[in-house]
């Protein structure tokens, strides 16, 4: 089965871009070939002109933190221990750095009274805050979002959203795979559009409203609230 088809995409320092279409389409997919967590069969991912492919490419990757769907916390760490797991590992940071850049973003979020706790011990909503500043405790220049709502309540949706559109105007690059349309209308500044394994639409959210796409339109139709 051919997942992704002659897939061609260039992405500028500083976008946030929103990536849809039906499930099934390939949107996590090109996330993942994005980071290198899946090998292309063909073809070339390419970060400010160096291959991430190449075998010297770790230190590349490191630039590109990933949110995912279902958290991936690991439940017999403490918040703070999941937090300072990866630079400290990697000897990005001294473990006083570390726990020290761990207790400013958990303070951040409003979640440094939880840096003791365990994962299961918090709600959908304070898993995916904590899983998002477990990525920027790594300094990324892009962050993936790979469906960062969908596991969650209705009710707890907001808090992650309002996180990630803080985000959006610190000027970071953001690449958000989501059904919620809120990243399109209030976050996103250009939108890609995936249907079985192909982009049929690249461009603006304005440009959006105004296709005469009917798969685009039909699809936007179905997700209007």
């Amino acid at each position: 089965t051919t997942i992704l088809n002659d897939i061609n995409l260039e992405i500028k320092d500083g976008e946030i871009i929103s990536i849809i279409g039906p499930s099934g389409s390939g949107k996590s997919t090109i996330l993942r070939i994005i980071n290198h967590l899946i090998r292309p069969d063909t073809g070339k991912v390419y970060y400010n002109n160096q291959c991430i492919t190449d075998k010297n490419a770790q230190k590349i990757r490191l630039k590109m933190g990933m949110v995912f769907q279902n958290f991936n916390l690991f439940p017999h760490l403490t918040v703070l221990e999941n937090l300072t797991l990866a630079p400290t590992t990697l000897k990005l940071m001294s473990k006083e750095s570390a726990n020290k850049e761990a207790l400013k973003l958990l303070e951040s979020i409003g979640l440094l009274d939880k840096k003791d706790e365990y994962p299961d011990n918090l709600s959908g909503g304070q898993k995916q805050r904590v899983a998002i500043i477990r990525s920027l405790i790594m300094k990324p220049k892009i962050m993936l979002f790979d469906e960062p709502t969908s596991a969650l309540d209705p009710e707890m949706v907001s808090e992650v959203f309002d996180l990630i559109k803080k985000l959006a105007s610190s000027g970071m690059t953001l690449i958000i795979v989501s059904h919620e349309m809120r990243f399109i209308t209030e976050v996103s500044n250009h939108v890609i559009f995936l249907d079985d394994g192909n982009i049929i639409f690249d461009g603006t959210k304005e440009e959006m409203k105004i296709t005469k796409n009917k798969r685009i339109k039909d699809f936007l139709k179905s997700h209007k609230k």
